[in-house]
């Protein structure tokens, strides 16, 4: 069954970095009279559609994938997407794949890779209570608050920095409140309890996703998809070893091993986020203007040929050819 989920959350994560990518091009596109961003006309675009029915085909097979292996294992296989989003961006911008971003994607395969592993060897599938659920709520509340307000006074990719962080941390609980709901229902059917986790997941994928159209509205897709490939594992293994405990037999050795691997991931993910040109995207032409006629100046032409007609008509009358009035050219003596 391992093997099983870590496929679903490969493919997981591929659909999310396309889904990303094909909201990012139509949140940029050029719109008059209108700014990058979440707008009505945006979402009746059938690119971003096509990229909001790729994040809920992931989502359903990240369910999937939380139900067959443990939070701290299907989490941190999210990296697949941020090579699959550096990849597609580079052919995007017909750019060649260079050392250094090959390096750093290296370094987010290998940190995430090994993260992984780990969690493997040291995690086992616990319950989540409602205490353990009700202490990750508050913590990732207070977190995508902060990072809410952050992304609201910054701009730029400083922006989009700070809210790809707070969507990844509402992510990191949502895998949380989808096993907790998962179970509540297995046990006890529809009841109170669930229907509260449903609430707070409802709110949570709504938090996570507002701050990830905000976070593409502010930088490239690769930066977001990278932001969240790396914070929410981290803030989903943290809940799944503090709250769940999950790692019962967990050593410093582990620990500082596990946090060298995150760190390996976080500066492939910085040289990403620092290699990768911002979106600029093209300004759509201002409508031509016309020139108005004056009607004064108009009266005056008309009332000319006017003239001209009936002085035609008297010089035919009397025998004599039309006057010539092409202009002559003006020379220089």
């Amino acid at each position: 069954m391992t093997a099983l989920a870590i496929v679903l959350a490969v493919v997981d994560a591929c659909c999310y970095a396309a889904g990303a990518r094909l909201q990012h091009q139509a949140l940029h596109q050029p719109t008059r009279g209108a700014t990058a961003g979440l707008r009505p006309a945006v979402v009746r675009q059938p690119r971003w559609l096509a990229g909001l029915a790729l994040m809920a085909s992931g989502a359903a097979l990240h369910v999937t994938a939380l139900r067959l292996a443990p939070v701290t294992v299907v989490q941190p296989l999210g990296v697949s997407g941020v090579v699959v989003g550096v990849l597609w961006g580079l052919r995007a911008r017909r750019a060649r794949l260079g050392a250094a971003t090959g390096l750093s994607l290296l370094a987010v395969v290998a940190g995430t890779g090994a993260f992984a592993t780990l969690a493997a060897r040291i995690t086992v599938a616990t319950s989540v209570t409602a205490t353990a659920q009700l202490w990750a709520g508050l913590l990732v509340l207070a977190m995508v608050a902060g990072c809410a307000g952050l992304a609201g006074a910054l701009s730029g990719r400083r922006r989009c920095l700070a809210a790809a962080i707070g969507a990844g941390s509402a992510y990191g609980c949502m895998s949380v409140l989808i096993r907790a709901a998962g179970e509540e229902f297995t046990t006890s059917g529809v009841s109170l309890l669930l229907c509260g986790t449903l609430a707070a997941l409802a709110l949570t994928v709504l938090a996570g996703f507002w701050l990830v159209q905000k976070a593409q509205a502010s930088g490239p897709p690769e930066v977001t998809v990278g932001c969240l490939t790396l914070v929410d594992p981290f803030v989903a293994v943290a809940i799944g070893i503090g709250l769940l405990g999950e790692a019962p037999g967990l050593t410093p050795v582990a620990v500082v091993a596990g946090l060298g691997c995150w760190a390996l991931a976080l500066v492939g993910v910085l040289q990403i986020s620092r290699s990768t040109p911002a979106p600029h995207p093209r300004a759509p032409a201002p409508p031509r203007e016309q020139a108005v006629p004056d009607p004064l100046t108009r009266r005056r032409h008309d009332v000319g040929r006017t003239l001209d007609a009936f002085d035609d008509l008297c010089l035919r009358t009397a025998g004599r050819p039309a006057a010539d009035r092409t202009p002559t050219p003006h020379l220089r003596p």
